[in-house]
């Protein structure tokens, strides 16, 4: 009889350390999960756990800001995952009562093994949760069965450690990552900042130089030989040649104009409307000694290129035909800024745009105003240009606004 009583504690020392080596191995198949979050190794943990007590049930409590559980249930088809409010309420007051008490429990049940929980800790005075088990009814429970579950709490800790700090380098790392991106964005558009910065400076010196040197030239010598060709007479052969020096060099500064414009820092969105409209009116005073003055009325704001580009060649044309054509002694610029548009009138008290310069059905026969008309059809404007009941000639463009 001794001998197998002997025997039989052999087989169950066997049993207990066979199945010791196979939770072993469980725990480390669970370990290996760290790097795919908490999600999956809690729930391997739990399972290991349920495997080694042949558990009815296994509980995993985590106390991070919201407490979150994973639980198992032994079932005819294997392990089955459960949700928090299907675990027996007495499994989870033992389990709340070591997670709280931070000690080891057994509640002694009257029919089977006790139910067991053990506390998660991390170092000597710090816990991550509780991990409980209910054992089959016929699992012999002894102080070495109570050792391997606190075991597997602490390294279910550790390991849960692991994998929250892995998390938080992804997510780190993700974070520096796109800030790495943003950097490198950054950079390029510097770079590209810098490269437009030292091209517009660059198109500005240009225009400078064509505006104060080759511009002025031109504008002296229209008006020189406009002077040349009030001396002669109109049907006289110079007073021909004259006349088609002095449209050549119109044509030129209107071209070199252009060309400034295209080049200067409005352009370039550096100078606004207004501002390239009060240098225009400066500078054709000076050149003309005609007066020009310039009022802007509304809130003034930056508008498409096209938009800006059109309405000031329209005042520069105004500006030459008041000067060639109108007689005239004053000329008024009027930018308007409403919310639905952008009116530019150009006025001046001379002797009025003839009848014959207009077409029959309204359409300026005018070159420079059949010009003016198509930029403004161009950006869906309306054009217009009539006499003055007090005299001269008004020119009104306006430019519908662009959401």
């Amino acid at each position: 009889m001794a001998l197998h009583g002997a025997q039989a504690t052999d087989q169950a020392t066997a049993r207990r350390l066979d199945r010791a080596i196979a939770t072993i191995a469980n725990m480390s198949a669970a370990l290996s999960t760290t790097t795919n979050g908490v999600e999956p190794l809690a729930q391997a943990l739990v399972r290991v756990a349920a495997q080694h007590f042949e558990a009815e049930w296994a509980v995993l409590i985590l106390n991070q800001r919201v407490f979150r559980y994973w639980v198992a249930r032994r079932s005819t088809t294997g392990l089955v995952t459960h949700a928090e409010d299907e675990l027996p309420p007495e499994v989870h007051t033992v389990t709340r009562q070591a997670l709280d008490r931070q000690q080891f429990v057994a509640r002694a049940r009257p029919q089977g093994a006790p139910i067991l929980a053990a506390p998660m800790w991390v170092g000597a005075d710090e816990t991550r949760g509780a991990l409980a088990v209910v054992p089959a009814p016929d699992v012999v429970i002894d102080e070495r069965e109570q050792l391997v579950l606190q075991t597997l709490a602490n390294q279910a800790a550790v390991a849960i450690d692991n994998a929250l700090l892995y998390q938080e380098a992804q997510r780190r790392r993700a974070e520096l990552e796109v800030k790495h991106r943003e950097l490198e964005q950054a950079s390029r558009w510097l770079q590209v900042a810098r490269h437009n910065e030292i091209v517009n400076a660059e198109r500005n010196r240009i225009a400078r130089e064509l505006h104060d040197s080759v511009a002025q030239h031109l504008l002296s010598i229209g008006m020189n030989l406009e002077w040349c060709r009030a001396q002669l007479a109109p049907d006289s052969a110079v007073y021909e040649r004259v006349q088609i020096a002095k449209e050549l060099a119109r044509h030129a500064v209107e071209r070199i104009r252009t060309a400034i414009f295209e080049l200067s820092t409005i352009s370039g969105r550096d100078t606004d409307l207004p501002t390239a409209l009060r240098d225009l009116a400066h500078e054709f005073t000076q050149a003309t000694r005609l007066p020009v003055r310039l009022r802007v009325l509304g809130a003034a704001r930056r508008l498409r290129e096209p938009d800006e580009h059109a309405l000031y060649q329209i005042a520069q044309e105004s500006l030459f035909n008041a000067f060639k054509h109108a007689q005239a002694s004053q000329v008024n610029l009027t930018l308007r800024f409403t919310a639905e548009a952008v009116v530019l009138t150009v006025s001046d008290n001379g002797v009025g745009i003839p009848e014959t310069a207009l077409s029959r059905r309204g359409e300026p026969g005018h070159f420079g105003i059949r010009n003016m008309r198509e930029r403004t059809r161009e950006l869906g404007g309306t054009f217009a240009i009539r006499r003055r009941r007090g005299g001269g000639t008004e020119v009104r463009v306006r430019i519908p606004s662009t959401s």
